[in-house]
């Protein structure tokens, strides 16, 4: 079993990409069971997705991934991704947007370990989880031409970190349950 945060701002397509994810797991044969948890979304609030993926049959969970226990983050904006650092441990793997999202209002401390006004990404560096900065919003503009795209991207390093090597299923739900992205299907297939 893999228990997953997938953890960004409203706006980023993070409840999309769950469902998403969710079934294209349930069509490779896996099972998965998430939980989307959002604060003042509308308003670009902190947006995660608790997901725990199986091969076989999921027993019925409590409310949330226990802290200790997460294997797979991927977070859409680095903030938000400390936010759940506390739930990882050493062999935890953690996918991490390397451009910080603008914000209207000032960062609260995601947890007072970490010095606010400081680059969250340094942050990061000090916590021992095995660690991947990829730049999901630049790659979406110079693929796709937009930066809502980049959950496509964060959504291709999911599945291969829960070693589910059917990226073409994926591709076909992802274009699929988001019709306004079809136009990018070309570029992001090339």
């Amino acid at each position: 079993m893999h228990n997953l945060i997938i953890a960004g701002i409203g706006g980023q397509g993070i409840n999309r990409l769950a469902h998403i994810i969710a079934t294209t797991c349930y069509a490779v044969g896996k099972s998965c069971q998430f939980t989307v948890h959002k604060g003042g979304a509308q308003t670009l609030g902190s947006v995660y997705v608790e997901m725990r993926i199986a091969a076989g049959t999921l027993p019925v969970l409590g409310p949330g991934i226990p802290n200790g226990k997460l294997d797979l983050l991927v977070a859409l904006d680095p903030w938000e991704g400390l936010r759940h650092i506390k739930k990882a441990h050493a062999t935890t793997k953690a996918w991490v947007e390397t451009s910080v999202a603008p914000m209207f209002v000032e960062r609260q401390n995601p947890d007072e370990h970490f010095v606010l006004n400081t680059n969250p990404l340094d942050c990061f560096a000090d916590i021992p989880v095995e660690l991947h900065y990829q730049a999901y919003r630049q790659t979406a503009i110079e693929t796709c031409g937009q930066v809502r795209m980049a959950n496509y991207f964060a959504g291709m390093d999911c599945l291969q970190a829960l070693g589910i090597s059917e990226i073409a299923r994926y591709q076909q739900i992802f274009f699929e349950q988001i019709p306004s992205a079809v136009q990018h299907r070309r570029s992001v297939l090339q």
